[in-house]
């Protein structure tokens, strides 16, 4: 049997945050949707909401990681700064958990360096990665719209 569901468009808010500004300029109050749909295609429907959330959760996770890893790096990179005016013999601590060790200035600022230059590798690679989970998600967001505009159908009397 086919039954006639409303869907609030906040379900269907887009995933990026330009096209996020430009529908909630377009809609000054909540909307509602009407559509038109058998069982295959409320677990369509919800299948297509799913792949939403996760696709929105995914891209959020990987920006976080992007501005913890570049974080790092720039703490790294200030502590390498304040390190070299320093002569080789200085006494340096490295902290290990809640304690510090005495560490040969030379050895410490080696791996400053090298936490560096992994965290700027792993930026990038983070970076690529999350370009191409933004144009899943768009991919999915395309997709629910086209589910929403194919199943709508004019407001019950």
């Amino acid at each position: 049997t086919t039954e006639i569901y409303t869907l609030s468009l906040h379900d269907a808010l887009p995933i990026s945050p330009n096209a996020s500004r430009r529908a909630t300029a377009a809609m000054s109050g909540p909307q509602l949707v009407h559509l038109e749909m058998d069982e295959k295609d409320k677990e369509s429907l919800q299948e297509l909401q799913q792949g939403m959330a996760q696709a929105q959760q995914e891209v959020q996770m990987l920006q976080a990681k992007v501005q913890m890893r570049e974080s790092e790096r720039r703490r790294c990179d200030l502590t390498l700064h304040e390190l070299t005016d320093l002569p080789e013999t200085a006494r340096a601590y490295k902290q290990v958990g809640k304690m510090f060790l005495m560490q040969p200035l030379p050895e410490l600022t080696q791996s400053l360096t090298d936490k560096s230059v992994n965290c700027e590798k792993e930026v990038a690679a983070l970076k690529e990665k999350l370009t191409n989970v933004v144009a899943a998600s768009e991919k999915v967001e395309e997709d629910f719209n086209d589910f929403v505009k194919s199943h709508m159908v004019e407001a019950p009397s």
